[in-house]
């Protein structure tokens, strides 16, 4: 279970850099990346507070609150002191994946890559959307919530 947990949190923060602020046309419109913690906060009208492990500097989260009006479990955002917003996370119920997963083929077409991880018996599935703008990164596992994970798009083409 915990080498689960460990996999999750690894592919949720894998894709963490990024040079110049972009718009996050993915996720929530008006956002953009390079944005203060303040700023994010305003425009979704929420309050995050810091995650409190040595490990997670710069990560704040927000629980149970809605997004375009699905429910979200968990909402992390890392924001760097000198670059602002570099990634989001969305924790949501596995029963609402359908709904998102078509909403994203709808939005982006199908995905660039598709993966099946089956480790101990416990099978996770990974879909990936390269916008132009964001990387998009999609998880399903078995015993967590599906996760949804937004970064800006490397400058480098070679990362596709």
């Amino acid at each position: 279970m915990q080498k689960l947990y460990r996999s999750l949190v690894l592919i949720v923060f894998l894709f963490l850099t990024q040079l110049i602020s972009e718009p996050v046309f993915a996720c929530v419109e008006g956002l953009t990346w390079g944005m203060d913690l303040q700023k994010v906060e305003s425009h979704l009208g929420i309050s995050f507070s810091p995650i409190k492990e040595e490990s997670t500097q710069n990560l704040f989260e927000v629980k149970d609150i809605q997004i375009s009006g699905l429910p979200v479990e968990v909402l992390r955002v890392r924001i760097e002191n000198e670059d602002g917003l570099k990634q989001l996370a969305y924790e949501i119920d596995n029963e609402n994946m359908t709904e998102v997963l078509a909403g994203l083929r709808y939005r982006f077409g199908p995905p660039v890559g598709t993966s099946v991880d089956v480790e101990g018996g416990s099978p996770q599935q990974q879909w990936i959307w390269h916008t132009g703008e964001d990387v998009i990164v999609a998880v399903k596992s078995e015993h967590r919530p599906f996760v949804l994970s937004y970064r800006p798009s490397l400058l480098d083409p070679s990362f596709l």
